[in-house]
């Protein structure tokens, strides 16, 4: 930065510019072009992946036999940092060990602190809806349901999942959007990247207890067996926490839960229930029930969605303002986008990726996938030069435009 700030002042500030922009149209350029071949790539892999046909099973309403995430994969620009974090959770010393203490200790504050949701009980109609949600996704696995005194619903645990439900917007929903918010969360077990959320979750608590992380560190370290290399992880997570792991929860907040959007309409095929939910996540009260109301906020999600694809909006600066946000104007218009497109409709059909498809694809198209790969990664770097030099242009132009409080004299 001091170094743009200097040579804005010099003489060789406006060549500086004038560089700068030639580069920036050499770097847009190889962008384009990549772009292109990934689309022609991604275009032969698509043929590749769906079946001529329904997939077999997949027939009644809401039923998808070995349904994976691929099928509601975009592709976004901002999908390397999910990768990016999980390496480097996966790879820092103790990760395995923390990752087991985790779990074990939000799954005793949700017991110690919430509502276990049961077939007999209040709030019974959750514990059927979720036997049904995750019977149509295919999956085996059991997500206990709680209901906690607070605001936000959410997902917690990694090896065992579970779910806490709001209870105060629960009580402002109806029973059809109160099923696709169970829904919609529990979509976070199916498109996984839970570890993330623990992280995250983690970080938050050593946020509020600044004076306490040492000591906290210090516990941890006394964990038999593990505990020495877990209290070095933990440190050098935390130095790495700001520069990617903050992100990367503000990429999967936005996102990942569009893709579970998707994924609950899957289950139970109600926009209708949908978009009311997002509208009184947004404004709550009795304006969610006026479709007037509901188009509006669709149409602030369309001004939204094209300011994110014109790369206006930074995401540092979002997770700062609302880290917790639920960009529920955005997703309003994500999901209704999606609704009316043709590979919804063919997937309600039965045309999808099967986990067993995928794998046998994987195997076959080694060289296929190698190249996706690799220009996917020469994507990312194209982009991350693209920013570098948008960045040090601004602080050039910066430097060379007039003080607005200093007239002629």
């Amino acid at each position: 930065m001091f170094n743009s700030l200097k040579r804005a002042m010099s003489s060789d500030g406006p060549a500086r510019i004038e560089e700068i922009e030639r580069e920036l149209v050499k770097v847009a350029d190889a962008i384009t072009s990549r772009e292109n071949q990934l689309a022609e790539n991604r275009s032969s892999r698509q043929e590749a992946l769906y079946p001529e046909g329904a997939v077999e099973g997949a027939v009644g309403k809401g039923r998808f036999p070995g349904l994976h995430p691929f099928t509601f994969e975009e592709e976004e620009r901002q999908t390397w940092l999910v990768a990016a974090a999980t390496g480097i959770i996966d790879n820092f010393p103790g990760s395995e060990g923390l990752l087991s203490q985790l779990d074990a200790t939000f799954s005793a504050y949700a017991e110690a602190n919430h509502l276990a949701v049961s077939a007999k009980g209040p709030y019974s109609q959750l514990a059927e809806w979720q036997a049904e949600i995750l019977s149509c996704w295919d999956i085996e696995i059991d997500v206990p349901v709680f209901v906690g005194r607070q605001e936000r619903s959410e997902v917690l645990g990694c090896r065992e999942p579970f779910v806490v439900l709001g209870r105060y917007m629960l009580e402002a929903l109806e029973p059809d959007e109160q099923r696709f918010l169970l829904a919609a969360s529990l979509g976070h077990v199916f498109f996984g990247n839970l570890r993330i959320f623990a992280f995250y979750r983690l970080f938050e608590m050593l946020d509020k207890l600044p004076s306490m992380t040492r000591l906290i560190a210090r516990g941890l370290g006394m964990i038999p067996g593990v505990g020495n290399t877990i209290s070095k992880g933990l440190e050098l997570a935390q130095a790495l926490n700001q520069q990617v792991i903050r992100k990367t929860n503000l990429v999967v907040g936005q996102r990942q839960h569009v893709l579970c959007d998707r994924l609950a309409t899957l289950a139970f095929d109600d926009q209708e229930a949908a978009q009311r939910t997002l509208c009184k996540l947004a404004i709550g009260g009795k304006h969610a029930t006026d479709p007037d109301v509901r188009a509006s906020l669709i149409e602030q999600g369309r001004r939204v969605s094209e300011r994110f694809e014109a790369r206006e909006i930074d995401l540092t600066m979002l997770s700062i303002v609302g880290p917790s946000a639920n960009f529920a104007a955005w997703r309003a218009y994500k999901l209704d986008t999606w609704h009316r497109s043709e590979r919804a409709e063919r997937l309600r059909e039965g045309y999808y990726v099967t986990r067993e498809r995928l794998a046998a694809y994987r195997l076959s198209n080694q060289t296929l996938e190698a190249e996706i790969s690799r220009l996917e990664g020469r994507l990312i770097d194209l982009h991350a030069r693209q920013d570098k030099l948008s960045e040090e242009r601004a602080q050039l132009l910066a430097g060379l435009a007039p003080d607005p409080t200093k007239g002629d004299k």
